[in-house]
């Protein structure tokens, strides 16, 4: 029997999304009486995209999104002020009230726009054309804040008035895209006692429709409670041959890399279920329903069966396997007729938790079989447990299905990675997910040109984290 995945939760696992919604025309410029719902965060989530904050240069436009919240009450608390360090936390009381804290993590650094010519709209103008909001930034993750801000913005007035026994804060960071070292590495290991974070919720899983195979309407969201960990490698060969193209020698340096990285992309990794991918499909399972559904439900049992649609899926297939993607190919600079002495390639790995890089290394390096070659790590990212769901992760799905209906959300491992799991190794429950549902085409503009996303989706988002707040806010009348 044959197993189709459809894509399943091929979309719920990327870094963030939107909703694919129709309006009317909207108008380029931030003061025109935009329709609802969702243009107030519209119109800011374009001014927050004009202030461009590359990797590296998040000041500017971390002291915009700075003076927006304490515009809107909140209390800011700066913790590192420079221009490729900027780290900040907005919040309903002061940090120093010692109030737990549920905390919205984002990051304030986006990538690079590219060329501009294969945009639209200017990647950093913010532009608002019918139903949507264009713009680096505009997906990855620069939304996720607005839409946190405007839910948050709406408990100003009750704190003001009752004493509240929960904070909330919005957590901003910097360098997420460069592995965290200036954000979230920092915040996590000198600021989290003065945070005291009940719980985080950060990047991670999506909304997607065409999930089920028997109800492909059905909207489903992803939660993510862990994640993969990034190993970055450099791979350097040097030998010397005769120079000239036009009599290869038996051996030269470009020849004998490519064989190695042959051996790579022909490896067939090896499916792993662990607790929390048994989770994954057990949930998702029950949402299918039927024979489809108790197949999916038993991975470990129909392993032959489900693996067969995995491999089909690479997105699905990832979350259970470590990956490995050459990235980069470079030789010493040389005419077309020369034969290049050394040449280097770069490997993109994503290792399942629990994967030591001890043992993964010296599994590549048998793979490699080739002494020649000079392996090295550029940077890898820290793995952590996954975090066990607990009441918030409960309040977050009934929210979400509160807005969606007839929703269903499925906790997952995000394949990517993101500044989570500093916290998570800090002993902090965190929850990836940014609530709003997304299209194929709008997921492929992540770190591509014409990133955008429908104003619509602005206001479900928002709605998701309103009700998430309210219901995690414990009655004031009892202890």
């Amino acid at each position: 029997m044959k197993i189709f995945f459809k894509p399943l939760i091929t979309r719920l696992l990327i870094v963030s999304a939107l909703l694919c919604a129709t309006v009317p025309a909207l108008s380029q410029k931030a003061d025109t009486v935009l329709p609802k719902p969702g243009y107030e965060t519209a119109v800011l989530l374009s001014e927050y995209i004009s202030h461009a904050s590359v990797s590296g240069t998040e000041k500017y436009a971390g002291e915009f999104l700075a003076g927006v919240c304490r515009e809107r009450g909140l209390h800011l608390r700066i913790f590192t002020d420079t221009v490729d360090s900027y780290n900040f936390a907005a919040s309903l009381y002061p940090l120093d009230s010692g109030k737990p804290n549920i905390i919205f993590l984002n990051h304030i650094d986006v990538v690079t726009p590219g060329e501009e010519s294969g945009w639209k709209y200017p990647a950093f103008s913010g532009t608002i054309v019918e139903d949507t909001v264009w713009g680096r930034g505009a997906i990855d993750m620069k939304q996720a804040v607005i839409m946190q801000l405007m839910a948050l913005s709406t408990m100003v007035d009750r704190a003001a008035a009752e004493d509240l026994p929960m904070n909330v804060t919005l957590l901003c960071v910097s360098g997420e895209e460069t592995y965290g070292l200036n954000g979230s590495k920092i915040i996590s290991e000198r600021y989290l006692p003065e945070l005291n974070p009940a719980v985080l919720i950060g990047e991670g899983g999506i909304g997607s429709r065409e999930v089920l195979t028997g109800d492909p309407q059905r909207p489903v969201f992803a939660i993510s409670l862990s994640e993969k960990r990034a190993l970055w490698l450099r791979l350097h060969l040097a030998y010397e041959s005769s120079g000239h193209g036009s009599v290869p020698p038996p051996d030269y340096a470009s020849k004998l890399m490519i064989s190695s990285l042959n051996s790579l992309t022909e490896i067939r990794p090896q499916i792993r279920f662990d607790d929390l991918s048994k989770l994954m499909f057990r949930n998702l399972g029950k949402l299918e329903g039927g024979l489809t559904g108790f197949l999916i439900s038993h991975p470990v049992l129909f392993k032959p069966l489900v693996a067969g649609g995995l491999r089909k899926n690479p997105l699905m297939a990832s979350t259970v396997t470590n990956t490995v993607t050459i990235t980069h190919l470079a030789t010493t600079e040389c005419g077309i007729n020369q034969i290049p002495q050394e040449i280097t390639a770069f490997l993109d790995c994503r290792l399942l938790p629990g994967t030591s890089t001890t043992h993964f290394l010296s599994y590549l390096w048998q793979k490699l079989d080739n002494s020649h070659i000079e392996l090295s790590v550029i940077e890898e990212t820290q793995g952590s447990d996954s975090t066990v769901p607990d009441r918030y992760y409960s309040l977050l799905a009934e929210s979400i299905e509160d807005v969606y209906p007839d929703a269903g959300v499925v906790p997952v491992l995000f394949p990517a990675t993101s500044d989570n799991n500093y916290f998570r190794n800090a002993g902090v429950p965190v929850y990836g997910v940014i609530p709003v549902l997304i299209s194929q085409q709008l997921l492929e503009t992540i770190h591509n040109y014409n990133e955008r996303i429908p104003v619509e989706a602005l206001h479900y988002g928002t709605e998701v984290y309103r009700l998430f707040l309210e219901k995690s806010m414990p009655d004031t009348d009892q202890p």
